[in-house]
C-alpha cells in the first residue's frame, strides 16, 4: 500500500491500460500477505480500523451517541451576538484610543442642571433621521421640479412619516416642553408652512413659483446658501428652476428613560428601527410597493404621480440590512440540498449522504461551542454564517475520500475465506481506506484552515473571529471523517446496503447494484473525457499541446497579476446592496448632487487640550476590555495633570489654536472651499467667553487671579449658550469640567469635509490634520499637547486600510505554509514547485478578475483572497499525491506517472470543483453584494484552480516532471526505500493491477 495517502475519490476498480483509449482489462487481486502495513500511519490505520470491526454496530451507536450528545450541548451556546457599534473599529490603533479617550472625557464631565440640559429628545439627531431625494421619474425631464402637483405628493410622502401614532413619542422636541419641534428641513413645508396639519392641498402655482424664485436668488448670497443651499440640486441657479430636490427629518435624541444619544445605544438603536418599521407600513403602501419572500420593497424604483422618491436613514439602512440577510441565508437551504443530493449520486447511498450531511452540518454548531467556550469568544455574527458555504463543499470532498477510497480497496484487497473472519477482511480494507484519507484529507483541510487562521490575524475583529471559527469547522470536519464515517461506512457495507428498502438503498441515477468486481468505473462522462481527450492531448507524440498549455497559462498569470497589483482599498462607500436597490447611490447623490448641507452631514472634529490618552484596562465596571465585545468597557480617560486653564500661556495657546483651525488651508479633494472648517465652523468658548466677561461683568482675563478665573469660567458654563446653537446647545463638553475642575478644553469644529468619503479622499485630510496638531503643539507644559477625532471618520478609514493589509499579510502566511504543506505531501522540492507556482497564478488570475470588474479590496475581497488561497491548493495536492505514488506502483517516468495521476485523480478533482463551486454558487441569486461577490469569488477559484491544475500544473510535470526519485528530499522522504523494502508485494500489486487475468 502507499505509504503517502493519497486522496481517492475516483472509483477504479481496474487501472488504466498503457495503450491510451483502450478499455481497461480485467485485474487481479492480490493475497492479503502482500498488503502488510509498512509505515506508522499504515499500523495506526490498521489498528483503529480492527477496533471498529470488532463490534462495528456498537461502535456506530457509540459515535452517533456521542456526536449527537456534544450537538446538543453546542446548541446551549448557538447564537448570533447584537451588532454594535465598535464592532469593526480597530480598538488597538491611536486613532481609536483617541476617540475613546474624547468620549470617556465627555462622559465623565459634571452636568448641567440649567434648564434644558439632558432633556429627552431636545437635540435633532443626524443619525436617526430620513433623507428624501426627489426627482423626475426615470430623469426623464429637464422641467422644473417644484409644481403644484409635485409637492402636494412630496407632501403626503412626509405625512406618512409625521402623522404616525408614534410620531410625537419620536419626534424632536422644543426645549421645556412637549411639543415637537419644526421640521425646518422640510421642502413642502416650505411651501405649506410649519403649522401646516398635514392635509396637502393642491397649492397654486402662481404662489409656488413666486416663493421659489425668492429662494433661488437668495443662493447668491452666504446667508441664502446657508439657508436654502440643503434643498436644491446644484445646477438650479443655471437653470433658474430645480430638477431635483431634498428633505430630510430628525428625529429627536435621546430617547426617554436614556441619558445621551450614546447611552445604551444597542437598546437605542432598537427602538428607532421600531419605529421605522412602523413607518414602512403606509408609506409602501401609499407608494403600491410590497417586501416579497424573494424581494425587498427598497430593490425596485418607488414613484407616484411621475414624481420618483428616494429614502434613506442609519436605522432604515440596518432594518433593511437584517431583512435582506435573512431572505439572502434561506439560500444556504439550497445549498444543504445540493450537496446532500450529490453525495447520494456519488456514493450511490442514501444513508451515506445522510450521515455525510449530519457531519457536515454538525459541525457549525460544535465549531461554535469550540470557538466560544474554549477560546472564549462570544462574538458571532452575520459574516460567520458564510461558513457554511464553505464547510459544505469541503465536508462532501472528505466524505468522498474515504467512501471513495473503501470501494476501491474491494478490488485490492482478496479475502481468504478459510484463514481469514469477515472482520479481519473488513479491517483491513478499512485500514488501507483510513490510512489514505487521514493523511490526504489532512493535507488539503490544513491547508484550507490555515488560509482562515491567517484572516485571525487581521486587526479587523469581524474577520479575525470569521478565520477563528472556519477553521475550527474545518479540523471538526477532518475529525468527524476519521472517526465518525468509518463507522458510517462500516455499517451501510455489512447492514445498510443489504436491505431491500427501495429508493432510498442507492440513488435513482445510478444503474442498478451489481457485484462491484463487475463495475467498470471508467465508463463515465468524466472519465471518458481524461480517457479519451485529455490524456491522448497532452500525452500523445507531440507534446505540442502542454506547452502551448503551460505558454497561455503563465501569459494570462502574468496579465492578470499586473492587474491584481492595482487593486487599492476602496475608493467609495462600500457598496452592500445590488445595483437596482434604492440605497445603492443615494449618500454619493446624497453628498454630490446638491449645492450644501446641514452642518451635520459634515465631519465633525474636536480638537481637545488637557486629555493625554485612554486606559484601556480601567473600567467602571471593573471589567478589562474585552476586544470581541467591542462595545463595552472602553477604558477610561487619562488627564494631563499639568494642564493648567488659569495659566495665561495656556489661554492664548487656546485662543490662538480657534484661529488656526479656522484658518488652516485644505487643498485635499474632499474639502469644500479650501479650507479645513466651513465657514464660522469653530467653536470657540475663550472668544465668547471674553465676550460675556467684558459685557457682564466688565471684566477681563488677565485680571482674574486663578480661583476667579475659575469661577467666572464655571458661571459662564452653566449660564450660556455657544452663539452657532443658543437654543439646544451647551458648553457641559466643550469646557470639560470634572470634579469641580477643569481638565479639559475642547474647540468643537465642523469641518468642510462631507461623512462617508472614499478612504484615500479622507486620507489627504488626515493628513492636513496632522500638520494641523503640529502647529498647535507649542510646547508649553500648562497647554499640553493636542488630540483629536472626528467620530468613525478616521477609525473606518483604519478599518479600510487593515482589510487590504491584512490580505497581504495573510498572502504572507499562506504561501508559505502551502508550500510546506506541498513539501510534507509530495516530499519532492521540484513537484511542489510547480504547484506554488500554479497556485500563485491561480491567486493572482481571481484578484486580477476582481480588479477588471471594477472592484476594490473591500470587505468581501479581503476574505475570499484568504480562502482562494486554502481552496487552490486542494486539486494541485490531489494530483502531486497520485503522481508521486505513481512511483511506488511502479511508474517511473514522468509520463507514465502523468498517465497514472490523471487516471486515478482527475475524476476526484472535477468531483471537488462541482462540489465546492456548487455549493457556493446558490450565494449568486442573494440580494447582498457581499454574497453575490463571494458567490462569484468562489466560482472564480474553482474554475482558476482546476485551469491551472489541469492546463498548467500537469503538463509541467508531463513535460519537465521528476522521474523516479528526483527531486525528492534527503530525510523526509523514504520512497525509494520503501520502494526496494517493499518490491516483492509491491510488484505483486503492480503486477495484479495491470496485468490481465
Amino acid at each position: 500500500m502507499a505509504s503517502n495517502g493519497t486522496e481517492m475519490v475516483s472509483y477504479t476498480p481496474a487501472a488504466q491500460s498503457e495503450k491510451l483509449g483502450d478499455s481497461p482489462a480485467p485485474v487481479k487481486t492480490v493475497a492479503p500477505s502482500d498488503l502488510e502495513p509498512i509505515t506508522r500511519i499504515e499500523r495506526i490505520s490498521q489498528g483503529i480500523a480492527r477496533k471498529i470491526t470488532a463490534d462495528i454496530c456498537k461502535t456506530f451507536c457509540i459515535m452517533l451517541g456521542l456526536l449527537l450528545l456534544i450537538l446538543f450541548a453546542s446548541f446551549t451556546v448557538w447564537g448570533a451576538t447584537q451588532p454594535g457599534e465598535y464592532d469593526w473599529t480597530v480598538s488597538s490603533h491611536k486613532y481609536s484610543k483617541d476617540q475613546d479617550a474624547v468620549t470617556s472625557a465627555f462622559a465623565s464631565v459634571d452636568p448641567l442642571v440649567t434648564f434644558g440640559a439632558n432633556e429627552s429628545r431636545t437635540t435633532k439627531s443626524f443619525i436617526h433621521s430620513i433623507f428624501y431625494i426627489y426627482e423626475h421619474e426615470k430623469s426623464s425631464t429637464t422641467t422644473t421640479l417644484a409644481t403644484a402637483e409635485h409637492l402636494q405628493t412630496m407632501c403626503e410622502i412626509e405625512a406618512n412619516l409625521a402623522t404616525l401614532a408614534e410620531y410625537p413619542d419620536y419626534c424632536a422636541l422644543n426645549p421645556g416642553t412637549t411639543q415637537c419641534s419644526n421640521m425646518t428641513l422640510s421642502f413642502p413645508l416650505l411651501f405649506y408652512g410649519y403649522g401646516h396639519d398635514w392635509s396637502c392641498p393642491l397649492l397654486a402655482q402662481s404662489d409656488i413659483d413666486s416663493t421659489l424664485d425668492s429662494m433661488i436668488t437668495s443662493l447668491s448670497t452666504e446667508v441664502g446658501m446657508l439657508q436654502y443651499g440643503f434643498f436644491f440640486d446644484k445646477d438650479v441657479e443655471t437653470a433658474g428652476y430645480p430638477v431635483k430636490l431634498r428633505s430630510m427629518v430628525q428625529l429627536g435624541s435621546p430617547l426617554e428613560g436614556f441619558s445621551s444619544e450614546t447611552d445604551r445605544l444597542t437598546d437605542q438603536y432598537r427602538l428607532y428601527e421600531k419605529f421605522f418599521e412602523k413607518w414602512e407600513t403606509p408609506m409602501f403602501k401609499y407608494i403600491g410597493v410590497e417586501h416579497t419572500t424573494t424581494k425587498s420593497a427598497f430593490n425596485g424604483d418607488h414613484v407616484k404621480d411621475g414624481l420618483e422618491v428616494r429614502y434613506w436613514g442609519f436605522d432604515i439602512q440596518q432594518l433593511e440590512f437584517v431583512r435582506v440577510v435573512a431572505f439572502d441565508m434561506s439560500f444556504s437551504m439550497f445549498s444543504l440540498l445540493f450537496v446532500y443530493i450529490w453525495i447520494w449520486v456519488h456514493t450511490g447511498s442514501f444513508f451515506l449522504a445522510s450521515i455525510g450531511m449530519l457531519q457536515i452540518v454538525a459541525s457549525l454548531p460544535i465549531g461554535n461551542l469550540i470557538y466560544k467556550v474554549v477560546f472564549q469568544i462570544p462574538y458571532f455574527d452575520t459574516l460567520h454564517t458564510l461558513v457554511i458555504f464553505l464547510v459544505l463543499g469541503v465536508g462532501a470532498d472528505d466524505v468522498f475520500v474515504l467512501v471513495d477510497g473503501w470501494k476501491q480497496t474491494a478490488e485490492i484487497v482478496e479475502r481468504d475465506e478459510q484463514n481469514q473472519s469477515e472482520n479481519e477482511y473488513l479491517a483491513k480494507r478499512m485500514g488501507i481506506a483510513y490510512s489514505r484519507t487521514a493523511q490526504a484529507v489532512f493535507n488539503t483541510s490544513f491547508t484550507t484552515a490555515m488560509a482562515f487562521v491567517a484572516t485571525a490575524i487581521s486587526p479587523i475583529m469581524p474577520i479575525s473571529t470569521f478565520g477563528i471559527y472556519a477553521a475550527l469547522c474545518i479540523v471538526i470536519n477532518y475529525i468527524m471523517v476519521i472517526t465518525f464515517t468509518p463507522c458510517a461506512v462500516l455499517v451501510w457495507e455489512t447492514r445498510v446496503s443489504k436491505w431491500n428498502i427501495g429508493p432510498c438503498q442507492k440513488c435513482p441515477c445510478q444503474a442498478s447494484k451489481k457485484d462491484v468486481k463487475d463495475v467498470d468505473a471508467r465508463d463515465g462522462v468524466v472519465e471518458k473525457f481524461f480517457d479519451k481527450l485529455y490524456i491522448p492531448t497532452m500525452a500523445g507524440n507531440s507534446k505540442a499541446f502542454a506547452v502551448i498549455s503551460i505558454l497561455a497559462c503563465v501569459a494570462w498569470g502574468i496579465f492578470s497579476a499586473s492587474l491584481a497589483f492595482q487593486l487599492t482599498p476602496p475608493l467609495e462607500q462600500e457598496k452592500w446592496f445590488s445595483d437596482s436597490h434604492m440605497f445603492t447611490g443615494l449618500l454619493e447623490d446624497n453628498s454630490n448632487l446638491f449645492l450644501g448641507g446641514v452642518d451635520d452631514q459634515y465631519v465633525k472634529m474636536n480638537f481637545i487640550y488637557g486629555v493625554s490618552g485612554i486606559d484601556r484596562d480601567k473600567n467602571p465596571s471593573g471589567e478589562k476590555f474585552n476586544m470581541y465585545i467591542p462595545s463595552n468597557n472602553r477604558g477610561t480617560v487619562v488627564f494631563n495633570d499639568n494642564f493648567d486653564i488659569t495659566n495665561a500661556d495656556t489661554q492664548n495657546d487656546i485662543l490662538t489654536a480657534c484661529t488656526t483651525i479656522q484658518n488652516m488651508v485644505c487643498n485635499a479633494k474632499a474639502c469644500s472651499g479650501g479650507k479645513l472648517a466651513r465657514p464660522s465652523g469653530v467653536t470657540c468658548f475663550m472668544s465668547e467667553f471674553d465676550t460675556w466677561l467684558s459685557s457682564t461683568y466688565s471684566e477681563t482675563r488677565s485680571g482674574l487671579t486663578g480661583a476667579n478665573l475659575v469661577a467666572r469660567i464655571k458661571e459662564f458654563r452653566a449660564d450660556t449658550k455657544p452663539q452657532d446653537d443658543d437654543i439646544a446647545g451647551s458648553w457641559e463638553e466643550t469646557i470639560g469640567v470634572v470634579d469641580g475642575d477643569i481638565k479639559y478644553i475642547n474647540i468643537p469644529t465642523v469641518s468642510s469635509m462631507m461623512t462617508l468619503r472614499p478612504v484615500d479622499e479622507k486620507q489627504e485630510v488626515r493628513d492636513v490634520v496632522d500638520d494641523l496638531l503640529k502647529q498647535l503643539d507649542t510646547g508649553t507644559a500648562s497647554t499640553g499637547g493636542v488630540i483629536t477625532e472626528a467620530g468613525i471618520a478616521w477609525t473606518w478609514m483604519v478599518t479600510e486600510y487593515g482589510l487590504v493589509n491584512g490580505l497581504f499579510t495573510g498572502f504572507a502566511i499562506c504561501f508559505p505554509v502551502a508550500f510546506l504543506v506541498l513539501i510534507m505531501a509530495t516530499k519532492n522540492v521540484i513537484v511542489s514547485f510547480y504547484a506554488i507556482l500554479a497556485i500563485i497564478q491561480i491567486v493572482a488570475s481571481v484578484m486580477g478578475i476582481v480588479q477588471a470588474l471594477d472592484y476594490d479590496l473591500g470587505v468581501a475581497e479581503s476574505i475570499a483572497g484568504i480562502i482562494v488561497i486554502g481552496f487552490s491548493v486542494d486539486y494541485v495536492v490531489h494530483l502531486a499525491h497520485m503522481y508521486m505514488e505513481g512511483l511506488e506502483e511502479g511508474k517511473k517516468t514522468s509520463i507514465e506517472r502523468f498517465k497514472y495521476s490523471c487516471t486515478h485523480m482527475g475524476s476526484t478533482v472535477v468531483a471537488g470543483a462541482i462540489t465546492t463551486g456548487g455549493s457556493g454558487s446558490f450565494m449568486f441569486a442573494c440580494q447582498l453584494v457581499f454574497f453575490f461577490k463571494m458567490a462569484l469569488l468562489i466560482v472564480l477559484t474553482i474554475c482558476f484552480s482546476l485551469a491551472y491544475a489541469l492546463l498548467f500544473f500537469m503538463p509541467m510535470l508531463l513535460l519537465a516532471g521528476p522521474d523516479t526519485t528526483m527531486g525528492n528530499i534527503s530525510g523526509f522522504s523514504k520512497v525509494q526505500e520503501n520502494f526496494k523494502e517493499r518490491s516483492g508485494s509491491m510488484k505483486a500489486r503492480a503486477k495484479a493491477s495491470t496485468e490481465p487475468v
